[in-house]
């Protein structure tokens, strides 16, 4: 069934992925999303509890900064014109440090591609349901383990935010690393799945002694 562009909601978003997991019946889950993906990932832990055993959330937010807010408003305006090649520049520029950029020239050309393909005007309304995001007051109320994983050269949002979104969980590991922006799971993807597995093993142990 179609998904209205119109309807794109970060509440919306969560509501699907709850029902699609208790269609599935997997039973509690380990949920991983990134940036908006992790504010979905998060909604989900706060509305239905049982359907998650832990949480990986690189590089997660929970309201649009100053900072991030003015970013998104440019991105906005220009997939609403239309322009998707420069909203795909301006996102990659936001998102990669220069040295990732060099050393991830395949990983950004197929994200470049993946951006180009997608439908404007659902662009568009992706960035409005960002902007009209706010969970912090729901963040506080989760209590599955989390795992946040951002880079310090983030520019997209800034480590501050995942620190503030750190600081409001009951059971969270963050890390900041060095050397990588808004996908560390692109640029340094072994670092990545090693950190992930070890937060999933330790999920399933501590679901087991309970």
């Amino acid at each position: 069934m179609a998904w209205p562009s119109q309807d794109i909601t970060i509440a919306q978003a969560a509501r699907r992925v709850e029902q699609f997991m208790e269609r599935l019946g997997t039973g509690p889950a380990v949920i991983v999303g990134v940036s908006r993906g992790a504010a979905v990932a998060m909604r989900i832990a706060f509305e239905a509890p049982a359907l998650v055993r832990g949480l990986g959330l690189p590089s997660p937010w929970n309201y649009a900064s100053g900072d991030m807010q003015s970013l998104i408003n440019r991105l906005f305006r220009l997939a609403e014109a239309g322009d998707m090649t420069a909203h795909a520049d301006l996102f990659l520029r936001y998102s990669f440090p220069t040295t990732a950029s060099a050393l991830h020239a395949l990983e950004m050309e197929r994200l470049r591609t993946l951006i180009l393909e997608q439908n404007a005007w659902a662009v568009v309304y992706t960035w409005v349901a960002c902007l009209a995001c706010d969970l912090r007051a729901e963040v506080g109320q989760i209590k599955a383990p989390c795992l946040i994983i951002d880079g310090l050269n983030d520019l997209f949002a800034p480590p501050y935010l995942a620190r503030g979104v750190a600081e409001s969980l009951a059971e969270v590991e963050l890390e900041i690393w060095e050397d990588t922006g808004h996908f560390p799971f692109l640029e340094d993807h072994e670092r990545f799945n090693r950190r992930l597995d070890l937060f999933i093993q330790r999920c399933l142990l501590s679901t087991e002694a309970v």
